[in-house]
């Protein structure tokens, strides 16, 4: 029998929330066995290597909002809020109580349990400071200061897991985010008094935990970003001596500044020993590319060159002869359901080749949508509604999607179950919208929803006209075109027509949000399967949503659904709406994510990445019917077939053409005179696609002056990255530029004489910039200024003398950190 609170297709564990228990003031335990480094190696005290994988115990001891769905409050919005917020409402000693409350039912005895049936064996334990530390009397501890990290060590302990202690939040937070503590704050750098209290505070862990050998490491700090790198290294080297005082030999993890590690040198350099490094990897997620298999790939097998990714921080870790704490990472987020636990694992394995210690962010993560859809940030969640928001993405989750609906990225479910009792009617939903400067351009097709006999539900879900839709517009109406025959938006898998919804917003609008829905009838007790494709066209700030409510959308009022977790206003509701909540976080029935662990227990490692070699010879030939393709035949024996790409954008948005084409040739009759079109292959297999093909064009760009260039207009580059923007215009930019790539601009200058020259550019803290150099000469250098962000835009702007006629222009990157929209040449008078 499964106990209340888990999925069903889980193992049998007790739901049931357990009450911390009291901790003899002194442990009783020695722990497993003591690690220790040897060189990149984790090594216990028998010297065997130890492969540390884990994960986060998140929002259990500091919190997170957005991890238990209450991102909406706008008074108590972190840790250091939250008690304020209890503290004025309520008094210090009701605040200590509902944290307890809250911290006895967020983790409790089914969570072990589970976090076991994953195979794990390393838990990371974020905490803030003032769960040890008397924040009424500086430097002395809490009366129950060990209460919640012993239980989590004696627990682990039982399950044969070591525990990586994080100080998540130090005293006057060592960031501006909120995950520090105290959002807005870092005032930890500037406060020699925080300083010493978080030495003090270490020694006090260290005095405590140094001959428990379950205690795999001490985290030093998470995150300690609020600071330039040197001093970063600096104050860790003085904290990683301070506790050397107390505790000789166990593990201290020196965290990476978000630069990197090299400014701290090698461990010799400060008579470091048994030290590791800590560093969080986030590909696809935060601007690092887009969550996707491509992007997980170049990471994993190291990129095209073999140099890039893991290897580059391999070959780094060897030359310091120490170990690597991947304290966070996310590999299944918005992956898809099944692919992001394959994905997960192969994450794991890749770590353990290297003798990477991994611990993943995070165990546990509660929305108020619920479910895993395709793949939410927890290895648990709570169960979403049968009914209410079915399938949603965003540009937010994963730009540039094109998916089916049991894919989509930020929430999918393609099974639907009534409950109420009969035949009744509901509304199916197709919202979409934009807001923030945002652009909208969301095509989807094929929209089935089935009963278990196979009976269609839907009335007209191929489109081609509006029959059996109603428009319906909360705030700014979509632009809403149901006859589509543009196929490079059509989405994979669709066929003739597709329904389109499309707005950009300006001064007068600024916001779209709104759609079409048809009635349809469902009998409870019976099981329906829904199912479509949609794709974003480049959207900025968008989304789409596919909703079953039970009332019809009404004009000018949004539909939501009812949320299966909700949101508690902490700054006025009633204390027992507080209490019912927290309460909540222990019993509430989670969906655990099953292919991850399905894939986590595999006995057999993940063939994932063992890719293909790229298709070599790719050749266009051009006629009247159109443009066709030629490549030399891979040799690999599992090799399927290729996959061909098309753009009208050089070397991005390339859209998939034909899928797993058997013969080395292709035709592509659809092209016209009035466009440029670039191809490019891959081979795939089972399981993987290999890197791209070198790129094939229609025809020569060459970009006439006066006139604007687009940043990923070139001619031929090296180095750089093509990524969506969200400047006015939308389009694409350039970035991820390193010194020495460069970017090359076939021009045709009309007149010879003196231009003016706009460079559209965006840097979070400034860059050395780039040349411009005209047939190899040096005509400008830029420096970067600092916008404040990589999507805050600003124009800079030269005087340059041009010749007339047709030339190179080069744009030479001097350093890192900026990113490129355009350059606009004017004539001068």
């Amino acid at each position: 029998m499964t106990a209340c609170g888990v999925n069903s297709d889980s193992p049998d564990l007790d739901s049931t929330s357990t009450t911390i228990p009291s901790v003899d003031p002194q442990p009783k335990l020695v722990g497993l066995s003591a690690l220790h480094t040897e060189g990149v190696k984790w090594v216990n005290a028998e010297n065997k290597t130890v492969t540390l994988k884990g994960t986060n115990l998140g929002n259990w001891l500091l919190h997170e909002f957005w991890m238990m769905n209450q991102s909406s409050n706008t008074v108590a919005t972190d840790q250091c809020t939250l008690e304020a917020t209890f503290d004025e409402r309520f008094g210090f000693e009701e605040r200590e109580r509902l944290l307890d409350m809250f911290r006895d039912n967020w983790i409790a005895e089914r969570d072990w349990d589970i976090l076991e049936s994953y195979g794990l064996n390393t838990i990371r334990l974020p905490f803030v400071w003032n769960v040890i530390e008397n924040e009424k009397n500086p430097m002395t501890l809490r009366a129950d200061a060990w209460q919640y990290i012993d239980y989590a060590i004696e627990q682990a302990q039982a399950r044969g897991m070591y525990v990586i202690l994080d100080l998540h939040g130090a005293v006057g937070a060592q960031g501006w985010a909120d995950h520090s503590g105290c959002a807005g704050q870092n005032q930890y750098w500037s406060t020699p008094e925080y300083q010493e209290r978080t030495i003090w505070l270490w020694q006090q862990i260290a005095e405590r935990y140094k001959d428990n050998g379950t205690v795999a490491a001490y985290g030093l700090l998470n995150e300690p970003w609020g600071t330039e790198a040197d001093n970063l290294a600096n104050v860790m080297i003085d904290l990683y001596k301070a506790v050397r005082e107390t505790d000789a030999k166990k593990i201290i993890v020196l965290p990476g500044h978000h630069s990197g590690i090299d400014e701290y040198g090698h461990p010799d350099s400060f008579d470091g020993t048994n030290v590791a490094f800590e560093m969080h990897f986030y590909p696809g997620i935060f601007g690092w590319a887009e969550p996707n298999y491509e992007t997980h790939r170049d990471w994993l097998t190291c990129g095209e060159d073999g140099a890039g990714g893991v290897c580059a921080w391999d070959a780094k870790m060897q030359d310091l002869a120490s170990p690597l704490l991947i304290g966070e990472f996310q590999p299944w987020q918005s992956l898809g359901y099944e692919f992001g636990g394959e994905n997960a694992r192969a994450t794991y394995d890749k770590f353990a080749e290297l003798n990477w210690a991994a611990t993943n962010w995070s165990y546990k993560v509660l929305t108020g949508d619920g479910g895993q859809g395709a793949g939410t940030w927890g290895m648990v969640t709570n169960k979403k509604n049968s009914l209410g928001l079915v399938t949603k993405a965003s540009t937010w989750n994963c730009a540039g999607w094109d998916s089916s609906f049991s894919n989509a990225c930020a929430a999918a479910s393609d099974a639907i179950s009534p409950t109420v009792a009969g035949k009744q009617t509901y509304y199916l939903v197709i919202k979409s919208g934009t807001c923030c400067g945002g652009k909208l351009d969301i095509t989807l097709d094929k929209i089935s929803l089935l009963d278990d006999l196979g009976n269609e539900v839907i009335l007209n879900g191929n489109f081609g006209s509006q029959n059996s839709w109603t428009t319906w517009v909360a705030s700014g109406a979509p632009t809403i075109d149901y006859n589509v025959t543009d196929a490079d938006s059509f989405p994979t898998g669709s066929e003739g027509t597709v329904l389109r919804m499309s707005g950009l917003t300006d001064t007068n609008i600024t916001e779209f949000n709104g759609g079409i829905y048809q009635a349809i009838t469902l009998e409870g007790g019976k099981n329906y399967t829904l199912s479509g494709v949609f794709k974003d066209n480049t959207s900025v700030n968008a989304w789409a949503e596919i909703y079953i409510v039970t009332d019809e959308p009404v004009e000018g009022k949004d539909v939501v659904s009812e949320q299966a977790l909700p949101s508690v206003d902490f700054a006025n509701a009633p204390i027992a709406e507080i209490e019912s909540i927290f309460q909540l976080y222990g019993t509430v029935e989670y969906d655990i994510h099953q292919p991850l662990l399905t894939a986590m227990t595999a006995t057999q490692a993940s063939t994932l990445y063992t890719l293909p070699a790229k298709p070599t010879g790719l050749s266009i030939m051009l006629d009247d019917v159109g443009a066709h393709l030629s490549w030399n035949a891979n040799q690999e024996e599992d090799v399927t077939g290729y996959n061909i790409y098309r753009s009208t954008n050089n070397n991005s948005n390339y859209q998939l053409i034909a899928e797993n084409a058997a013969a080395e040739t292709f035709s592509d009759t659809t092209i016209t005179d009035s466009n440029i079109y670039y191809f490019k292959i891959t081979a795939i297999d089972a399981q993987d696609i290999s890197f791209d093909s070198e790129e094939v064009v229609s025809g020569v760009l060459v970009n006439t002056l006066p006139g604007v260039i687009q940043a990923e207009n070139w001619t031929d580059m090296a180095g750089f990255e093509v990524e969506v923007t969200s400047d006015i215009g939308g389009g694409n930019n350039t970035g991820f530029a390193d010194t020495d790539d460069w970017l090359e601009y076939n021009v045709n200058i009309n007149e010879a004489g003196s231009y003016q020259v706009e460079y559209r550019l965006a840097s979070e803290s400034g860059s050395d910039g780039f040349n411009l150099t005209l047939d190899g000469e040096l005509i400008d250098t830029v420096t970067v200024n600092s916008t404040g962000g990589w999507q805050s835009w600003s124009t800079q702007t030269s005087t340059l003398n041009l010749p007339a006629g047709e030339h190179t222009l080069r744009i030479e990157s001097l350093g890192g950190g900026w990113n490129f929209n355009w350059m606009q040449f004017s004539v001068l008078p």
